[in-house]
């Protein structure tokens, strides 16, 4: 399952973070793949700056209930691409483990990718799901996202003019199992019609009895 977020992040903070990449170091991506498999550039972690940015982001991200509801996130990590002219990333599926907080593995259930460039300032360089359902593919506005399986095949098509500039992250979940995460979701959106429709009536309290007993029982923290 896909989720689309818009405005994560507001154009103040898009560019705050675009100000920070622009003063940045970019490395060949390919110190994390092969390059017959990828040709972009990474930004180097190096100046506290680098983090405040990363921060942004993050607490953006958790700022929106949507995501917390979908993602169930126990931990996230996060870094910052470019894609120049001629520059890909051919079909592949995310690392099952990545390295976390203080360099520490952690399991990518959900992956996300942030737009920090306006869609209409580089031509090309979309990205593309392979859904069950075909291809799908995805050039959101500066300071949206989308989130998606780690375990979904996807790439980022050749970038023909311009720069495209993204953040893109991995989340591990409290709840690993996908199908579980989608039992949640529908008690939680049940739950709140139920209130929206019966606001004193005793169903909210047995919903969120078992909404806190599935947790309890899948939950890893």
């Amino acid at each position: 399952m896909l989720l689309r977020l818009e405005r994560v992040l507001d154009d103040a903070q898009v560019a705050q973070v675009r100000d920070v990449l622009t003063a940045a170091q970019f490395v060949e991506g390919t110190v994390s793949g092969k390059g017959t498999l990828k040709q972009n550039l990474q930004a180097e972690r190096n100046t506290p700056e680098f983090d405040r940015a990363i921060r942004t982001v993050v607490t953006a991200l958790m700022a929106r209930t949507e995501f917390k509801t979908f993602a169930l996130p126990k931990q996230i990590t996060l870094e910052f691409n470019r894609y120049d002219p001629g520059m890909f990333y051919k079909t592949h599926m995310d690392a099952a483990l990545m390295g976390g907080v203080r360099g520490q593995p952690m399991r990518a259930d959900l992956s996300f990718t942030l737009f920090l460039s306006d869609p209409a300032s580089y031509g090309g360089g979309e990205f593309v799901l392979n859904s069950p359902y075909g291809d799908m593919r995805v050039k959101e506005p500066a300071g949206s996202a989308v989130v998606y399986p780690s375990n979904m095949l996807h790439r980022v098509e050749p970038v023909e003019n311009g720069s495209r500039l993204a953040a893109i992250g991995w989340i591990q979940s409290m709840l690993r199992d996908e199908a579980q995460r989608g039992f949640v979701r529908e008690i939680e959106a049940l739950r709140d019609q139920v209130v929206d429709a019966f606001p004193d009536s005793e169903m909210q309290e047995r919903f969120d009895r078992l909404h806190s007993n599935l947790l309890r029982y899948w939950a890893e923290v």
